[in-house]
């Protein structure tokens, strides 16, 4: 594995850290407080980010392990629907997140360097397990810049 890979195995590994920075002030009506009916609270983002993770985790060892194979899909909307997250615990959805967090990173520090060449397809297009990971990374910085734009927008009655 590359420095740089290691390192940034070690910012997967800080997301929680970082979520929990965000969050550890805020009121349940914080966490659960939705911009509009169709978007997320705090709760479901990061209920979101286990279910991805767990996705996630399925596609990179298909790829590593299988090679070519087609990419689970699934609908992130209906899946955080069903979740009713905004009724569970907040520091369940996190001890979840930090538990995948820590199997994931786990994994990845195992991987030779080959193994991260492997391929598997997303919508027909290949991608390596190494394009797959920094995706990854990608989409939790999204919902980390999505938790903070929710708590920019908190009505004044919420601060």
């Amino acid at each position: 594995m590359s420095e740089t890979t290691l390192q940034q195995v070690d910012n997967y590994r800080e997301t929680s850290q970082l979520i929990r920075e965000i969050s550890t002030s805020l009121t349940e009506d914080q966490l659960t407080w939705k911009p509009a009916p169709e978007k997320w609270s705090v709760k479901e983002v990061v209920a979101h980010l286990v279910d991805s993770s767990f996705v996630h985790s399925v596609r990179i060892r298909k790829i590593v392990a299988e090679q070519a194979q087609d990419f689970i899909l699934y609908d992130q909307d209906a899946w955080v629907a069903s979740s009713r997250a905004n009724e569970s615990s907040f520091e369940e959805i996190l001890l979840a997140f930090d538990a995948i967090l820590a199997y994931n990173a786990r994994y990845y520090e195992r991987l030779k360097p080959e193994q991260w060449e492997h391929k598997g397809l997303n919508n027909g297009k290949e991608v390596s397990a190494a394009d797959l990971f920094q995706g990854f990374i990608r989409h939790v910085n999204i919902h980390l810049a999505q938790i903070q734009r929710n708590l920019n927008a908190l009505p004044a009655a919420l601060r």
